[in-house]
């Protein structure tokens, strides 16, 4: 062998031993990084029992748990923070009635949020449409009030030259507005919170009830599962209104006889799915039927996630075959609820903890 070539061989070595080198302090790095700041934290609201929020509580008044043992609180802040809200705007045919009114209460939200606040503004029906970037209070009300209905068809009355067309909601996709904002917002160190204006109904699978029951044991569990997977808090603003469930008559096919219905309508498979949504999330179900109940919803809402304590805690190791982690937090205090989300899920390679930012007590 040649000097030189044995020289190059040499200088090839040493450049992959330094690359080698370089790599394992980047990866040591790495892993203190992933230690120190790999926190899980919890959105917490405690309240009394006549559903008062609770202020000026200290760590010691906590304690949280997962998977029923007790962990050690690392962290916690009662600091307000400023809000990222992504404001979701059912426009479906059941929700145009009502939707001048909606957008009213949604300004005065908005116009009631402090100048470090953040809005992005989002609609659904058949489809759901990103509405705006970020913005500030002064640019969103604008986008706010430009909200329209989504056209659909308008309905006939019947005559004596023919039957009329009776128009039925079937353009409210809700589930597939919560997977656009659970896919879109991911809450990292901001905290994000959901505010849905909707009635809670999905009629997207029409109003049979086993095509109602398959869409919620398909895409309607698979939302619950990203709730969980999220870290946003979900607020849906629900107008109470009942829809009827089971099959309408054909568009068209309106029958010159009363449809006679034994017995109650049958039960939406998919009514509860909201609250589980929610529940998953932390978060927390307002319902109204009149406008002041709305403004009243609204205002309860931004309270909600402006008095919230943030407790972190560094989870214990990952364990074989569990990946969704419960918790659970307690105040010591009597005669206190204490409202946070479900759980989480443990981390995997492709998908990050929430990683906290709050400082070390």
């Amino acid at each position: 062998m040649s000097l030189p070539t044995h020289r190059r061989k040499i200088q090839i070595v040493l450049a992959a031993l330094c690359v080698f080198a370089a790599g394992a302090s980047v990866a040591a790095q790495d892993e203190v990084i992933r230690v120190q700041t790999e926190l899980v934290n919890l959105n917490v609201v405690v309240k009394d029992r006549q559903g008062k929020r609770v202020k000026g509580l200290t760590r010691e008044d906590f304690e949280v748990y997962e998977d029923g043992v007790r962990q050690e609180i690392t962290h916690f802040s009662a600091d307000e923070r400023p809000l990222r809200l992504v404001l979701l705007f059912d426009i479906s045919i059941s929700m145009e009635a009502t939707l001048p009114t909606v957008k009213q209460a949604a300004v005065t939200l908005v116009d009631s949020l402090r100048v470090d606040d953040e809005v992005t503004i989002v609609s659904f029906a058949e489809q759901t449409l990103g509405l705006s970037a970020w913005l500030h209070k002064t640019e969103a009300g604008a986008v706010i009030r430009k909200i329209t209905a989504e056209p659909h068809v308008q309905p006939v009355p019947a005559t004596i030259f023919g039957p009329g067309y009776r128009v039925g909601d079937y353009n409210t996709y809700m589930y597939e507005a919560f997977r656009y904002v659970f896919e879109n917002f991911q809450a990292g160190n901001d905290r994000i919170a959901i505010i849905m204006f909707t009635d809670g109904v999905d009629t997207a699978a029409g109003r049979g009830v086993p095509d109602i029951k398959r869409r919620v044991d398909g895409i309607g569990k698979e939302v619950i599962r990203q709730a969980q997977e999220s870290w946003a808090l979900v607020y849906p603003i629900r107008y109470k209104t009942d829809q009827i469930i089971g099959e309408l008559p054909p568009a068209g096919r309106i029958p010159p006889f009363p449809v006679i219905r034994i017995g109650s309508a049958p039960e939406d498979p998919g009514r509860k799915l909201l609250e589980q949504i929610t529940a998953a999330s932390g978060g927390e179900v307002f319902q109204w039927s009149t406008r002041q109940d709305l403004l009243k919803a609204v205002g309860d809402a931004l309270d909600d996630l402006r008095s919230q304590y943030s407790l972190g805690y560094k989870p214990p190791p990952e364990r074989e075959g569990k990946s969704f982690r419960q918790t659970k937090v307690r105040v010591k205090r009597p005669n206190l609820v204490v409202r946070t989300r479900e759980g989480y899920f443990s981390i995997e390679s492709t998908r990050p903890r929430r990683v906290s930012n709050l400082p070390p007590p």
